[in-house]
Parts: structure tokens; C-alpha cells; sequence
């Protein structure tokens, strides 16, 4: 890589009219300018082409069929001609020195398969989550660094330790090894591209809090209420295509992360037959079962759903001491 790298911002958007201008400000206010900014609408039906025309002669605009995002981000990155690529979404802001930042690290890191910032989620009404980076990475930055590159894969494999891809750097090149966002998975692409690029590389993260995570009902995975359980059932999806591409000791380790996923979302199912809401757990319940392989759990809390009270808590109780026993073989 270059001492003074070309850097190609991707700027994703799908009918986020309202946002889509002060995210791409947000582009332009940048300490260190992109080299070029490639916005990729997905089809919107609002008003998102109207705004993001005023800005054509500062962009290269791209506009496709509604696709998803993963898609549309693939999209970006093919027209893309940067050394290092940063994603942003729609509706998203960055603080002036997010790319300054990561530019440096970049230079600082050079094995890292992607560099990630800390951030802020919000709404219009204010802060609701001071850190976007979970306890695991938070705990590296203890020493007091302001930047560290691990091998990320045991942490991702737990979970998603980063929560946007408004907070990513990636290499040019790295991507080319890897490969590109897989659309099989319309909510959890981003977490999937992330584990295959731990497989090969470390992961930078910078304790710098950049990243502004707008949060509101109409995301992708839809209001708060079904996001876990369809977040939850892509991520069972996903993680079984890495069980199938995994070997050795990383198929053991993969396969026990599905396992608790599969166990955790029917958990979350179970907790959604309650009253007014019994139809959508019973339906994800009912779908899990193809799972029952991996983890009798989606089984024992499906019969807890049909059960009286008294035989309800044993078969909960049952499912959570099997996943103990599970995770410690």
C-alpha cells in the first residue's frame, strides 16, 4: 500500500430520504477527503434520488432494482478503485476524523483485514448506547491504547462485535481474498464477511468513538419486537455455512457457536408465545425444528409452548441445563 492510499467511501442507501444528505455531508467533512464517494441507491421510492442528485458532481451515483444491501454494497465496492474501502449507511453519520484515523492505523497495522471504530447509536431524541463496541473488545483497550489488532475470530464466533458497517475500513486487497458480502443473508452479511476475513487476517480496532448508529423501527430486520427472532434465524443460517466450510478445530468451534445460536433464538421465540404475540414464536419454533440435529432446544421449548404451567418451567429448565452441559463437552 502507498504512503498517501486511495481511499473510496461506499455510501449505501434505500428509501432514507430524510437522512441520506447529512450522512454524505458527514462524507465531505472529513479531515482526510475520500478520493471518491460512491453512493448506491437500491431502488428507493421516496425522495432519497432527488436528494442524492444534489450531490452529482461530488459522487459517483449508482442506482439498481431493490436488492438488499449486501448487494448494493458489492455493487460500490466492484466500481470502486481505492487501495482502502470505508462503508457508511444512509442514515448514519461519521465524526471529521473517522478516515484520518483509520488511514493512520491502516499504515500502523499493515497485516489487518479491516480497521473498526467505536461509536455512538442514536435517535433524534438523543444517545442511546455510549459505546458500540461489546464488553470483549472494550476489555482490550484497558491498558488505556487507543488502538489494538487481534485475532478477533473467538470473539466473533460469540457474537457480531461490530454492530455497523458504518464503523468499517477494509483493504482492497482482502476483499479480493475473501470475497464479497454473500446476499443468502439479507441481516447478517456483514457479520459473515467479517468471519471470513478473521480466518486470514487480524481485526483493528480504535477505542476513538467516530461512528454516529442511527437507530430506528424501520431498519431492515423491521421493528424491535421480530428483529431478534429474524436476525436470529439468518445467523443459524449463516453460521451452518461455516460449519460446512470449516475443518478441524474451527469446524468444532463453528458448530458450537451454531448450537447456541440455534438455542438462543428459540429461547427468544419461546418468549414471544405469550399472548398477543404466540403466533410469531410458535411460527419460528416451528421453523427451528429443522435444527433439532444441532440442538434439541427449538423440540423442548416447542413443547413448553403447548404445555401446562407445572411441565412448562421442568422442559425450560431441561433445555438450559442441556445447553450447559453442551457447551462444556
Amino acid at each position: 500500500m502507498g504512503k498517501h492510499p486511495r481511499v473510496s467511501v461506499v455510501v449505501t442507501t434505500y428509501n432514507q430520504a430524510p437522512f441520506i444528505a447529512s450522512a454524505l455531508e458527514s462524507v465531505f467533512a472529513q479531515t482526510r477527503p475520500a478520493d471518491e464517494v460512491i453512493v448506491v441507491d437500491d431502488g428507493s421510492t421516496d425522495e432519497t434520488p432527488q436528494r442524492i442528485a444534489l450531490y452529482r458532481d461530488r459522487i459517483v451515483s449508482l442506482r439498481q432494482p431493490n436488492q438488499g444491501v449486501a448487494r448494493s454494497r458489492n455493487v460500490g465496492i466492484q466500481k470502486a478503485r481505492g487501495e482502502l474501502l470505508a462503508f457508511l449507511d444512509g442514515d448514519d453519520l461519521w465524526q471529521p476524523e473517522k478516515l484520518a484515523r483509520q488511514i493512520v492505523a491502516a499504515g500502523a497495522y499493515p497485516d489487518a483485514g479491516l480497521i473498526a471504530v467505536d461509536g455512538v447509536q442514536f435517535t433524534d431524541a438523543g444517545i442511546m448506547r455510549q459505546s458500540l463496541f461489546p464488553a470483549q473488545i472494550a476489555r482490550l483497550f484497558a491498558d488505556g491504547a487507543e488502538s489494538v489488532s487481534v485475532d478477533v475470530s473467538r470473539h466473533l464466533l460469540q457474537e457480531n462485535v461490530i454492530w455497523t458497517t458504518s464503523q468499517v475500513m477494509i483493504p482492497a486487497r482482502v476483499l479480493k481474498t475473501v470475497g464479497l458480502s454473500d446476499p443468502e443473508f439479507p441481516l447478517v452479511n456483514d457479520w459473515d464477511l467479517y468471519l471470513r476475513i478473521a480466518e486470514h487476517y487480524p481485526a483493528t480496532f480504535l477505542r476513538h468513538r467516530l461512528t454516529r448508529w442511527r437507530y430506528h423501527e424501520t431498519s431492515a430486520s423491521g421493528p424491535a419486537r421480530l428483529r431478534e427472532l429474524r436476525w436470529g434465524e439468518d445467523s443459524i443460517r449463516m453460521l451452518a455455512k461455516h460449519v460446512r466450510r470449516a475443518g478441524g478445530d474451527r469446524r468444532r468451534a463453528v458448530r458450537a457457536a451454531l448450537r447456541s445460536q440455534v438455542f438462543m433464538t428459540a429461547e427468544a421465540a419461546y418468549d414471544h408465545t405469550k399472548p398477543g404475540q404466540r403466533e410469531l414464536g410458535l411460527g419460528c419454533l416451528w421453523r427451528l425444528l429443522r435444527w433439532s440435529l444441532v440442538s434439541v432446544a427449538p423440540a423442548m421449548f416447542l413443547l413448553a409452548a403447548y404445555s401446562p404451567a407445572w411441565l412448562t418451567r421442568s422442559l425450560v429448565r431441561m433445555a438450559r441445563a442441556v445447553l450447559r452441559v453442551r457447551r462444556s463437552a
